[in-house]
């Protein structure tokens, strides 16, 4: 190599050196976030098993407007058109911020479960393609450290992006973060947002080994709120599914959703499976929109599709959401009413005996009436019988069984017509 050529290498490589030295921070930060998602044709078997397509000819969710609550929502095809505000709760990230708008891909992934376009190129497509999506980030790059159980953040913020929904009139909120921790300003944005008859749907959270006993989520664990656990591809909930405040089960086992800026990709967690349950209300209040929030709540219950291990089970709650059934079928309105204790009645003394008196004479009528009918029976007997059996001196009617006579197998020859006349000489 002559020096001209050397020396070019050098100032090459001195300027690629001084370009990753001078990077900004949000550059780097941005490498840990989820990138884009591939092109999977396939339909899932969670659209497969819901089938929200079938209720599109009666609603698609138009003019429904479904909060989610969660990591942000960053632009993706299918998203397009729909999302409609973005706001962000969420609290400074220590260190280098990436500035995404969902680094996580949490918020991106539930927002297409609702509300994804359905294209010709790939299979997937969300529950109620009419909503439109408003996204409140209460989690930035990363959740906050120090707070146990992990992937949980401080009920204030929570709370906060809740009346941000409300005051945006969300006609649904889906909560698929979670804290720990009753706290009055979330228990009061929860009950604020319920007061505007919106529904509000939350996830129940994935069980962690080392958890404390006894861990309650929130807000899936408040009145009015609908809690959402995760249901597996073989129709059995997941096996880190908490099984509490559960009041519906939805996919949330490798389920494909959009990722950002572009693309699809597999995902676990009870959080999708809070964004099929809100794309169904969703579809029920654009449908029905005169059902209140606690009308559109039973219906959901009502017509969840059966579980294995009953309606009321902690893992299973009412069941698995059922889009069509909770579309399209007539529910009756009014509370179930539990019937009072069967109190038997009380019957007076001069009651009773003259009962008992007429059960009495019944009986004897009866067995007199069978008596003589028995008598009538023996006397036409002997009228119709007797005189045969005396001509017959009571000998038996019946002709002699036959014998059987067995025949020779080797018969003799005929005996010849007339042989016993002596021959003529």
């Amino acid at each position: 190599m002559n020096s001209k050529r050397l020396r070019a290498a050098l100032v090459t490589a001195a300027v690629g050196l001084a370009v990753v030295a001078v990077a900004p921070p949000a550059a780097r930060a941005q490498q840990n976030c989820v990138v884009s998602g591939t092109l999977v044709v396939p339909v899932p078997w969670s659209q497969q098993l819901l089938a929200p397509d079938r209720v599109w000819p009666l609603t698609t969710g138009a003019g429904q407007r479904v909060a989610v609550v969660s990591t942000g929502a960053a632009d993706n095809p299918q998203l397009a058109g729909h999302l409609a505000e973005r706001a962000n709760f969420a609290p400074a990230d220590i260190g280098e911020s990436s500035g995404s708008p969902d680094c996580l891909g949490t918020g991106t992934g539930v927002s297409g479960i609702i509300a994804a376009q359905p294209t010709s190129v790939v299979g997937f497509h969300g529950m109620a393609p009419g909503a439109q999506i408003l996204s409140a980030k209460v989690v930035g790059d990363s959740y906050p450290t120090g707070r146990e159980p992990r992937e949980s953040v401080a009920p204030q913020v929570l709370a906060a992006a809740i009346n941000w929904a409300v005051d945006r009139n969300a006609s649904v909120i889906a909560v698929p973060t979670i804290t720990y921790e009753d706290n009055g300003a979330l228990r009061g944005a929860v009950q604020r947002a319920l007061s505007r008859n919106i529904v509000v749907v939350a996830a129940v959270g994935e069980r962690q080994s080392n958890e404390a006993p006894g861990l309650v989520p929130y807000p899936a664990g408040y009145d009015g709120v609908i809690g959402v656990g995760s249901l597996a591809e073989s129709g059995l909930v997941t096996q880190d599914s908490r099984a509490t405040a559960v009041d519906l089960v939805a996919p949330g086992a490798n389920v494909v959703t959009t990722f950002p800026n572009t693309g699809l990709g597999a995902v676990a967690g009870t959080e999708f499976a809070t964004a099929y349950v809100a794309g169904t209300v969703a579809l029920v209040r654009s449908h029905l929109p005169q059902l209140s929030n606690q009308d559109v709540a039973k219906r959901l219950y009502a017509t969840a599709a059966p579980a294995p291990e009953g309606t009321g089970s902690a893992s299973y709650g009412y069941g698995v959401v059922n889009p069509y059934q909770a579309v399209s079928d007539q529910v009756a309105a009014g509370n179930p009413v539990a019937l009072p204790p069967l109190v038997p009645p009380t019957i007076p003394p001069d009651v009773a005996a003259r009962q008992a008196a007429e059960d009495r004479s019944d009986d004897w009528a009866f067995g007199l009436a069978a008596g003589g009918f028995a008598l009538v029976v023996l006397v036409s007997a002997i009228v119709v019988f007797g005189p045969l059996g005396r001509r017959r001196r009571w000998r038996a009617g019946l002709a002699p069984v036959p014998q059987d006579r067995p025949e020779d197998e080797r018969p003799e020859p005929p005996v010849e017509l007339f042989s016993d006349r002596p021959k003529r000489s």
